[in-house]
């Protein structure tokens, strides 16, 4: 059947910000589609409570703590993947935030910014290094890289931000013709998403209505969202998909210059 084509059945993934959010949603989606996983994140308890949820589905489900912007904890990590593991199929670079560069130009110093760009753009290209052996042995190795919409959209305070996810983009494109044609590599790009780190927007009316104006379907995304355009672009249904930013925002794209403005237009109408 063609569903089998999304199947993770005897496959083995290792998913960075596992213990919330986005990345708990995409073990559980690996989980419930036949893959082993391997929840990495900073909260222990929250990696117990998701990869609890995983083994729910006949899986075996794998905690690791630890913080992505630690070389020596992320070598410590591709040790036990190395020797307690044994083998890798999908990586999934999902560890991210805004860090200690959200903020104009005139506030983040040299610091903040690196800060930002550790978190997002070095511990990707890291962690990708350090597991590129298990990689390579797999029959199907995978990549996924998760970006964000603010790695073409221009807004203020997110310079850093949006420079590390444009670099996680550009990343992604480079590796999957350097690692061809054994390992695929690809990348989302979410919008709005409607996370913990999120819940804030929801719980002001205002700032909601002003989030949501900017997309075309007039809501925030699930997790779930992303978690199923990471199970594409991680399984066989995408076995000729390669250096490609899939975006999961909405239409959030598709506004130009011209319809961000008329939006903003009819908005002020309502």
């Amino acid at each position: 059947m063609i569903l089998d084509r999304f199947g993770l059945q005897g496959k083995t993934a290792l998913i960075t910000g596992a213990g919330k959010g986005i990345g708990a949603s995409i073990c559980k989606v690996f989980a419930q589609m036949g893959a082993d996983v391997i929840c990495v994140s900073r909260n222990q308890t929250d990696l117990d409570r998701v990869a609890e949820e995983a083994r729910s589905f006949g899986v075996n489900a794998y905690t690791f703590s630890c913080d992505v912007t630690d070389e020596q904890q992320l070598k410590a990590l591709q040790e036990y993947m190395t020797n307690e593991i044994g083998k890798l199929d999908i990586l999934v670079n999902n560890a991210g935030a805004p860090g200690q560069g959200y903020g104009s130009l005139k506030s983040v110093d040299r610091r903040r910014f690196l800060d930002t760009i550790d978190i997002n753009l070095t511990s990707t290209y890291t962690l990708t290094h350090l597991m590129l052996p298990l990689l390579q042995q797999s029959k199907a190795g995978n990549i996924v890289n998760v970006s964000s919409a603010l790695s073409w959209m221009v807004d203020k305070r997110f310079a850093a931000y949006g420079a590390a996810k444009a670099g996680v983009n550009q990343m992604t494109k480079i590796l999957s013709y350097e690692l061809a044609p054994k390992i695929r590599v690809n990348a989302i790009a979410p919008g709005a998403i409607d996370t913990p780190s999120t819940a804030f927007i929801k719980q002001n009316p205002e700032m909601y209505e002003a989030t949501v104006r900017w997309i075309p379907l007039q809501t925030m995304g699930d997790p779930e969202d992303i978690a199923l355009g990471a199970l594409y672009l991680a399984s066989d249904a995408s076995k000729f998909v390669s250096g490609k930013v899939l975006e999961i925002d909405g239409g959030m794209q598709a506004l130009p210059g011209s319809a961000i403005e008329e939006k903003m237009q009819q908005s002020g109408k309502h």
